[in-house]
């Protein structure tokens, strides 16, 4: 009896420690261009979908066009930082806003999303002028890195790609 009682023990201290431990809130692996390939280093984030932000920035000009919008993203790590990522090319406002609703399906859809972004990965100098963004019960935090272009962002069924732009896309990345 007193056998099983033990066993019984353990088993439920086993099941709790399992229960208890949950997926990184934040991810980052680094694939460093090599130097002569004139290349951009290439970051896979992974990330909970609830820290994620997107927005369209309209571009103020003198001269009146329509592409003068800005896809950004944003992704507050672990550490409460926030990493600010662009599209590379400026846009009108209705491709702009239809890039947000295909991301937005893509991370209402899971609870962890996997974003493959490009260049140097380097915290910003001035961060007085850096926005703050705000992530709802995670608070409002300041952009603390410089901008990274954006390649794709999937979940487990769905791709958004930005590829048109690169010859090659992020490993594992369909």
């Amino acid at each position: 009896m007193r056998g099983l009682k033990n066993s019984s023990s353990l088993f439920f201290l086993c099941l709790l420690v399992s229960a208890c431990q949950s997926h990184r809130t934040f991810s980052l692996k680094t694939f460093m261009a090599i130097p002569e390939s004139h290349r951009d280093d290439l970051h896979i984030i992974d990330v909970r979908s609830n820290r994620v932000r997107q927005e369209c920035l309209f571009l103020g000009a003198e001269a009146e066009n329509s592409w003068r919008h800005q896809y950004l993203m944003y992704i507050l790590n672990d550490k409460n930082e926030v990493l600010e990522i662009m599209q590379p090319t400026n846009q009108d406002k209705e491709a702009c806003y239809s890039q947000i609703r295909a991301a937005e399906e893509i991370l209402r859809d899971d609870p962890r999303v996997k974003v493959c972004v490009r260049d140097r990965l380097q915290e910003t100098k001035d961060k007085a002028k850096k926005p703050l963004i705000e992530f709802g019960s995670f608070g409002t935090h300041k952009v603390a890195y410089e901008a990274l272009t954006l390649d794709s962002v999937c979940n487990s069924k769905k791709c958004l790609r930005n590829n048109d732009i690169w010859v090659n896309t992020c490993p594992g990345f369909n």
